[in-house]
């Protein structure tokens, strides 16, 4: 995984928020604040490609008194919330869409039956 870019991390009033800039700004549309240990992770994450495990780690390095279990909970709900906020570039596409193309376009596209058609019977 990796963080997609033209995202920078600011902090403003004492709180750390995620801040899209260039072509990003028109899809992230919503205030993401991350804690300050989300920061520490942050740091890491803008420079390097990582896997869950990695931040884990990561978190188990820098705080003495976490368990594994409560670091690896804290960090499957941070990384949910920067996917769910299209920041993090896990490699899923998420939506889709169709187009309906209308036979006489179709016909312009591929003439005399570019694409192949089953005939039926």
């Amino acid at each position: 995984m990796k963080l997609k870019d033209q995202l920078i991390l600011r902090e403003v009033a004492g709180q750390y928020v995620i801040v899209p800039v260039g072509k990003r700004v028109q899809e992230i549309t919503s205030i993401v604040y991350i804690s300050s240990s989300a920061a520490y992770l942050w740091d890491y994450m803008k420079d390097h490609e990582f896997t869950k495990e990695d931040l884990v780690a990561r978190i188990m390095e820098r705080y003495v008194d976490v368990s594994e279990e409560k670091a690896a909970a804290d960090i499957d709900r941070f990384l949910k919330t920067l996917s769910d906020n299209n920041i993090l570039d896990d490699g899923v596409v998420r939506g889709s869409s169709t187009v309906r193309i209308s036979k006489k376009m179709l016909d312009k596209l591929w003439p005399k039956g570019g694409l192949s058609r089953k005939k039926q019977a």
